[in-house]
């Protein structure tokens, strides 16, 4: 399967969140000049590279924004000065001075560092965010009267003089109108922005509970592919640990002694157990992990067992274990309004009467499981499983 930025889906959604930058900031000052350039340029403006190196120089400023979006400030607010760096190279190269003395190519630059200082802000006031959005609407929204103020000063071959502009009725209408435009989608912004963050709160919240009931790795599944929580038969190697003596030692203690025990013996579990399980299920003083292999399976109990006999020794305690590989039908399964991903089938049921039947720090395997592992039976007895007629063989592995 294709992964990272050679996934088709991933390069998408990355192309996707480019053009949306591009449209929403890093292509504003550009596409103004652009039109800027075009009005006063003598004809066959669009046959030269002007026009494409702006546009150009606002995509490549949108892909390294998009680049740090979620990672570094500083990425980010570098990033408002990769679209005028481009331009300005390039053209600098061609026209030499004459290019810098050029006010709209001041302007690109001074837009580029008013965006940088308003996107750093946050970094040193906390609560200046909200004021930081709403003032970048407003300056986008002088984009247009600025580029304007220079169209009207380059093609009346004027001085750039703000007195002179703002002295005219229409231009102080058109001034006072965009900027208020900016104003009110600052708001929006602003708005838009503290629900994004709220859904985004929610989510994380969402994703953090809905792992506590289906595991990480199987959630993260799940995301890719719905039909992961399908029910299914398939070949599973299925694990119980239990923890002998536990209900004698908790008869003599307090409920809350009791849930701490619990809740050290299941961390201690999920540590040992790290990413290999499909699912980690308690019960009480019990857990089932379900591998996908019994490779998978043997190898995380020679991590658990001797880890819990660090935890549970000192508690007079210990622990036994039971792996049986076979067929279980898997998935979501439940009522109309509670289900859960289960495990059902036979090979559960075997593996919960192994792991009954181990003697402490003794993993019990069946002939199935101990075959599926390559092990070849030495330490091996018989067994009378609880609803069972015919006594099961096993291979025990002492810890």
């Amino acid at each position: 399967m294709e992964t990272g930025y050679f996934n088709p889906a991933h390069w998408r959604a990355r192309q996707s969140r480019i053009a949306h930058l591009f449209f929403s900031h890093a292509g504003h000052v550009p596409l103004a000049l652009v039109i800027l350039e075009a009005l006063l340029a003598e004809p066959g403006y669009f046959a030269r590279m002007d026009a494409y190196l702006l546009l150009t120089a606002g995509l490549l400023q949108a892909g390294v924004g998009e680049r740090f979006a979620s990672a570094s400030l500083k990425g980010r607010v570098l990033a408002n000065f990769v679209g005028p760096l481009v331009y300005s190279l390039v053209e600098f190269s061609v026209e030499g001075f004459d290019f810098i003395a050029q006010w709209h190519h001041q302007a690109y630059w001074g837009y580029a560092l008013v965006f940088a200082v308003l996107q750093g802000v946050p970094s040193r006031c906390k609560g200046c965010q909200g004021v930081a959005l709403f003032g970048e609407s407003i300056v986008r929204a002088s984009i247009p009267l600025v580029t304007y103020a220079l169209f009207e000063a380059k093609s009346g071959g004027q001085s750039l003089a703000l007195g002179t502009f703002w002295a005219d009725t229409a231009h102080q209408y058109l001034t006072i109108v965009l900027l208020l435009l900016g104003a009110l989608m600052g708001f929006v912004e602003v708005n838009l922005h503290r629900a994004q963050a709220q859904v985004k709160a929610l989510t994380e919240k969402l994703r953090v509970y809905s792992s506590w009931a289906l595991g990480k790795n199987l959630l993260e599944k799940a995301l890719e592919d719905a039909h992961t929580l399908s029910l299914k038969r398939v070949n599973r190697a299925v694990l119980f640990v239990d923890i002998r003596g536990f209900t004698a030692w908790s008869e003599r203690r307090s409920p809350e002694e009791v849930v701490q025990m619990l809740n050290v013996f299941y961390e201690e579990s999920e540590k040992a157990l790290a990413t290999l399980p499909i699912k980690l299920k308690y019960t009480a003083d019990e857990i089932l992990a379900v591998f996908e292999t019994c490779a998978q399976a043997l190898s995380a109990v020679e991590a658990l067992l001797p880890q819990l006999q660090k935890t549970l020794c000192p508690l007079g305690l210990s622990a036994g274990a039971g792996l049986h590989y076979g067929s279980v039908v898997e998935g979501v399964m439940g009522g109309a309004h509670s289900k859960a991903y289960d495990f059902i089938g036979d090979t559960v049921n075997t593996a919960q009467r192994l792991c009954s039947a181990a003697q402490a720090w003794e993993l019990l395997l069946s002939d199935a499981a101990a075959q599926e592992c390559g092990i070849t039976p030495q330490n091996t007895r018989s067994i009378q499983a609880k609803g069972r007629a015919a006594e099961l063989a096993v291979t025990a592995i002492r810890y």
